[in-house]
């Protein structure tokens, strides 16, 4: 949410009171309590799955091999050079 100070959510809270009231200042707060809540347990959630298939060591693996296909040409295949034009 950035870096809100004890002034500016001070502020905050003031305007909400004026604008909501006192009783619906505590719904609202609970209720952006309840999906700040929410939005944390998914986004962990989510980190904990990208970090699960990064560490994959099957899929590292696999990443390996065909990288390595792609660098070097499989065994008893050997480039041959080009024939340089005009001769």
């Amino acid at each position: 949410m950035g870096n809100l100070g004890g002034g500016e959510v001070l502020v905050l809270l003031m305007l909400g009171l004026l604008v909501l009231g006192p009783s619906r200042l505590a719904v609202v707060a609970r209720r952006v309590g309840s999906m700040t809540r929410e939005v944390r347990r998914v986004a962990g959630a989510f980190q904990d799955e990208v970090r699960d298939l990064v560490e994959d060591p099957s899929i590292e693996a696999l990443a390996r091999e065909r990288g390595r296909r792609v660098v070097e040409p499989p065994p008893g295949e050997t480039e041959e050079p080009a024939e340089p034009e005009g001769a």
